[in-house]
């Protein structure tokens, strides 16, 4: 048996941590509304093209960047890279229990479009901390190349 050590268990009480304040801040900080959905995907896309919406662009980023600390914190707590797929399928998850959560709950829009925005961002997190643990492991080795110049 495997022992955990310490950065992956501040790892996972991080995400965990960060999951379930993102999961207030999203689902339980905002008013009652009638339930609403948007099961069009790319709509924000399209409304943000249309118009020129700088405002929907923000929100755009903004849900890409919301789950991505929690992808990156996956292969901490994992205490060795993730698969990429495997971190799409965790944001897929959170997300879609957010928005799960704000339709029942009534307090917000469930968007497909934010599903897909949360759990790209949490795979590009995990991406990052995967070069990042490659990085140190390789600076650990002694091998001084550089790890993104390398082909």
């Amino acid at each position: 048996m495997r022992r955990i050590k310490k950065t992956q268990a501040v790892g996972t009480l991080a995400a965990l941590i960060y999951t379930v304040l993102v999961f207030g801040s999203t689902v339980f900080t905002r008013g009652v509304t009638d339930r609403q959905c948007e099961l069009t995907l790319f709509w924000s896309w399209r409304e943000m093209l249309a118009g020129r919406d700088m405002a929907m662009l923000e929100q755009i980023l903004l849900n890409c960047v919301m789950l991505a600390p929690v992808g990156f914190l996956l292969p901490v707590a994992a205490g060795r890279r993730v698969r990429p797929a495997a971190a799409l399928a965790v944001g897929l998850l959170l997300s879609g229990t957010i928005e799960v959560s704000q339709y029942i709950f009534r307090r917000g829009l469930f968007e497909l479009d934010d599903i897909m925005h949360n759990s790209l961002g949490c795979m590009i997190g995990c991406v990052a901390a995967n070069a990042v643990l490659a990085f140190l492991m390789r600076r650990r080795s002694g091998d001084r190349c550089p790890y993104l110049l390398q082909a």
